[in-house]
């Protein structure tokens, strides 16, 4: 049976109950467990219209997908948007809590930087903690003027590992709960902001947004991810711009 993503982390979370009971291991107080929703997650690239024109005409454009940027957080839909600091092929994000995925491409656009084709957007849906940025667009709404506290944090992105199909049924339900524990962990200690899988997104696997001081510490605490270790998982970091009032 395929299963999709959430529903095969439920299954996840099954298991390490029973396992947990069974055994005592890991050495936890409580239960795994976690309270996902359902967003859609856009990744903005450069688009094949990147970096051509008259500065006037990109000003323009940046402006325009600016603005576009507080319509869709008004619309109580955009929940989180930021750009990249490595100025890389990976230029922001684009966070949504929409009824469909269909319904968050269109959203997008209609951001005048994807309309010129200065940037292009991957797109799929992804389960994440519940109520992020639910408290900040509520106040943005209220008030536009409300203030965010721009955060550099670390966006990791976790793709398909060149060990992900070595191990025996057993050994990747056992690595997959260790994973699962870490995640938990390093959610409750506040050094993960946010993470989550994707489905049906091929190689990539699901992200980490880690609050680190440096880029250093950033890539040491999604190395020592289980799966990252064995193999499984591989590993994409980018500095990663966005208010810190966003997450739950």
């Amino acid at each position: 049976m395929k299963f999709s993503a959430k529903q095969f982390l439920s299954f996840v979370l099954l298991l390490s109950v029973v396992a947990v009971a069974q055994t005592g291991k890991p050495d936890q107080s409580k239960p795994l467990q976690f309270d996902l929703d359902t967003y859609q997650f856009g990744l903005l690239r450069k688009g094949a219209n990147h970096g051509t024109g008259t500065k006037e005409e990109a000003d323009k454009v940046q402006a325009g997908h600016m603005a576009n940027i507080n319509k869709m957080a008004a619309s109580g839909k955009l929940m989180a948007a930021g750009p990249m600091a490595d100025n890389g092929d990976l230029r922001g994000i684009f966070l949504f809590k929409t009824a469909s995925l269909e319904e968050a491409k269109a959203m997008a656009a209609e951001d005048p930087a994807i309309k010129a084709g200065r940037l292009r957007m991957d797109i799929f849906t992804w389960y994440g903690p519940k109520n992020i940025g639910k408290d900040l667009i509520a106040k943005f709404q209220a008030n536009p003027k409300t203030p965010m506290t721009m955060t550099q944090f670390y966006l990791v992105l976790l793709n398909k590992g060149e060990k992900a199909s070595e191990d025996s049924a057993a050994d990747k339900q056992k690595l997959q709960l260790e994973h699962m524990w870490n995640v938990r962990r390093r959610l409750d200690d506040k050094s993960f902001a946010t993470a989550g899988p994707f489905e049906n997104a091929g190689d990539l696997r699901g992200i980490f947004v880690i609050s680190a001081k440096t880029a250093d510490e950033a890539k040491a605490i999604a190395e020592s991810d289980p799966s990252v270790k064995a193999g499984t998982l591989t590993i994409e970091i980018h500095p990663w711009w966005v208010a810190k009032e966003v997450w739950p």
